[in-house]
């Protein structure tokens, strides 16, 4: 599974490099997005996962930190 880790990334940059990465891989999916704990991260993946009908989703129940972007019938 390819992923993308957001840790220092600048909060300027994580729009782009998240539609970046979920565009480049809509062949490739599911992703992994290691967003940490940030609100910000995590709502702006799950935000642009849906504006582009795909669903967003932790990578396991007790880790909020990494996420899975699928299709909505991908790998739960």
């Amino acid at each position: 599974m390819k992923k993308i880790d957001l840790h220092n990334v600048e909060k300027c940059d994580i729009l782009f490099r998240i539609e970046k990465f979920i565009t480049d891989n809509f062949d490739h999916l599911p992703i992994k997005i290691v967003t940490g704990h940030s609100k910000y991260n995590i709502d702006t993946v799950k935000d642009t996962a849906s504006k582009h009908g795909l669903s967003a989703h932790k990578e396991r129940w007790v880790n909020g930190g990494a996420w899975i972007v699928c299709t909505d019938g991908g790998n739960r």
